[in-house]
């Protein structure tokens, strides 16, 4: 087998896989900026990119990944936020630049951190090197190619007001993904229950 991308999520069920499109459905076309969407059906939170893996070395990551234990937990999308984080009022004179849109958690953050750094501990034997920056709990929205002038606080505003279901993590899986002109492709390797 050749070196695969992947990573390792907590999947999102089909009423977040809706509300993804509902989002996009609504703001694509009152934005000026360039927006890369999720693409429903893909959304998810990420644990842990790994990045590319060689073949010979997935059953050995899949062997570490089944030695995670974990509770399983609720999670509920909350407030949303960008990357970069929008300046405070008094610093916004200059030019900001978002990349990425997301929706944090307003439940299950804490599990979510305790589960990924399980799984980065489970994986560092392997050579996976921990994450320089904390983890932090969110599921990308969008990736944001260039920004205009928009009105962001209103995007802010609608995803938090949103009627964001509670949602059952009772796994997670480990993902490859193949990069396309279409968007990436993320096809499921193995999945690991909480026990």
């Amino acid at each position: 087998m050749s070196a695969v991308r992947a990573f390792v999520a907590l999947p999102l069920p089909p009423a977040y896989q809706d509300g993804l499109a509902a989002v996009r459905r609504d703001w694509e076309r009152r934005l000026r900026s360039k927006l890369a969407w999720t693409r429903p059906g893909n959304w998810h939170l990420t644990l842990k990119f790994l990045g590319d893996v060689a073949g010979d070395q997935v059953p050995r990551v899949v062997s570490a990944l089944g030695a995670v234990r974990f509770s399983g937990f609720t999670m509920q999308a909350g407030a949303a936020g960008f990357f970069p984080p929008r300046p405070a009022p008094e610093g916004r004179s200059r030019r900001w630049q978002p990349r990425v849109l997301w929706l944090g958690l307003a439940a299950g953050e804490a599990a979510a951190g305790a589960l990924a750094a399980a799984i980065e501990k489970a994986l560092l034997p392997l050579g996976f090197p921990a994450e320089e920056r904390p983890f932090s709990a969110h599921l990308t929205l969008a990736r944001i190619k260039w920004s205009e002038p928009d009105p962001w606080d209103e995007v802010l505003a609608d995803l938090a007001g949103r009627p964001w279901p509670e949602a059952s993590a009772a796994g997670f899986t480990l993902y490859r993904s193949v990069l396309g002109p279409g968007g990436p492709q993320y096809t499921p390797l193995s999945g690991f229950a909480a026990g």
